[in-house]
């Protein structure tokens, strides 16, 4: 094969994943890799875009397997880092996936992404206090992260600092005032402050939001 073909096959390979052709899509990526001469580099991305081919397909042993042969080519490849790790959370393996997270952040330190998913693992863990201090790394690089506020929101509120926890919580819906699942949880920490005329407030705008949304999906 040419330098040309090499190019063919993966042009032939991106427009079938454009297409939804995914099958015909890891035939070309494979027969990719079967060329003598491929670069690291060119391997490192054949594998990634295979692993997540294989995710689309429901295959995710092959999956790990693909993203697994990324790294090997590639040590440097956060983004195979960060599917490992997020097929990790997937399956409730949060220490694995923590592992494969710092991994990731060691690379692409500003991944507020993975800062987020890497807090969401220490907060299943029931460490809060991890989980505070990397939604704030993540808020720190991106001051209109609603995920992260939210996210450290419901921390805060489990550890029943409920100040800190309306304040972030109040962040995330003035930066989306249609987020329905902020109000409810704020709804439940002014109802256990006591304060049931604010509570009822906030449940009645998330109920409604959510009949919104689910009415929206239908159409």
């Amino acid at each position: 094969m040419s330098e040309n073909e090499i190019s063919d096959l993966i042009v032939e390979a991106y427009s079938h994943q454009k297409n939804g052709q995914l099958s015909q899509a890891i035939q070309s990526w494979n027969a990719l890799l079967n060329h003598n001469s491929i670069t690291q580099d060119l391997s490192s991305n054949a594998h990634l875009n295979l692993g997540n081919l294989h995710l689309q397909q429901g295959n995710g042993d092959l999956a790990y397997e693909s993203m697994a042969k990324a790294i090997k080519a590639n040590p440097n490849s956060s983004e195979a880092f960060f599917c490992l790790a997020y097929m990790e959370q997937e399956k409730e393996n949060f220490d694995e996936a923590i592992g494969f997270f710092k991994s990731a952040l060691k690379l692409k330190p500003d991944d507020v992404g993975a800062l987020n998913n890497l807090g969401n693992c220490y907060d299943r863990l029931n460490q809060s206090q991890d989980s505070i201090r990397v939604y704030t790394e993540a808020i720190s690089i991106d001051p209109k992260y609603i995920a992260a506020y939210y996210n450290r929101g419901n921390a805060y509120s489990k550890i029943a600092n409920d100040n800190l926890a309306l304040k972030d919580l109040d962040q995330a819906i003035d930066l989306d005032n249609n987020f329905y699942q902020a109000y409810y949880n704020r709804g439940s920490v002014y109802k256990r402050l006591g304060q049931s005329d604010l509570a009822d407030k906030d449940f009645a705008k998330a109920q409604k939001l959510a009949k919104e949304e689910i009415e929206q999906s239908k159409k």
